[in-house]
């Protein structure tokens, strides 16, 4: 009932998928205990972002591991699958092609920088394909070699959700299919407008 698959992460939309990413960073504070501060997203998803949708920005020294590797870490979220060429276009954007200043950034601090796609279903050949396409991107780059990079297709994600299993109402709602009977948290106190909204008194 609470399975959550590749297939399922691939029926977000845009909107959607960048806003599970956030959500999952956000979960990832609470287990470690980390301040929710630490990551920022939102906005209009067709509005420039610098080649960011999803930043976390922990105090440096940070211990982090796992899906987000770095105290500083950057993840652009896309629907689309990226190859190899379109991940030097997301890198490097015409016409300048010049590696994007946020990249750079996240190098001079020995961060990470992911690219997410939920479309793309990566075999390992693949996935080792589209992080050589990253590195090739950071040639020349100062720090490049300080710079942790990844790339989390739609299994990788559904993964990471089963982790955090409380998310996994929330992406089956938004993809046509919610748990009967579920509801996520809400003010259940609150009765019905013309309700009687008295409580019983505790009985010793």
């Amino acid at each position: 009932m609470f399975e959550i698959t590749g297939d399922d992460i691939a029926a977000l939309n845009d909107e959607d998928l960048r806003s599970l990413i956030g959500r999952l960073c956000e979960a990832e504070m609470r287990r470690r205990g980390l301040p929710l501060s630490a990551v920022t997203w939102g906005g209009n998803q067709n509005a420039k972002d610098a080649g960011l949708d999803v930043r976390v920005a922990l105090p440096p020294g940070t211990e982090i591991s796992g899906f987000i590797p770095r105290a500083a870490t950057g993840l652009q979220v896309k629907k689309p699958d990226m190859p190899r060429s379109e991940i030097l276009d997301e890198m490097r954007p015409k016409p300048s092609k010049e590696i994007r200043p946020s990249i750079v950034e996240l190098a001079s601090v020995s961060g990470a920088y992911i690219i997410v796609s939920s479309t793309g279903s990566t075999s390992d050949s693949a996935l080792t394909n589209r992080k050589n396409a990253m590195a090739e991107a950071m040639v020349g780059v100062p720090n490049a070699e300080k710079l942790a990079l990844d790339f989390y297709d739609r299994s990788r994600i559904a993964t990471w959700v089963r982790d955090h299993a409380g998310l996994i109402p929330w992406v089956r709602s938004k993809i046509g299919k919610s748990i009967p009977g579920w509801q996520a948290y809400g003010a259940w106190s609150f009765s019905p407008e013309g309700g009687d909204a008295s409580y019983f008194p505790a009985q010793n």
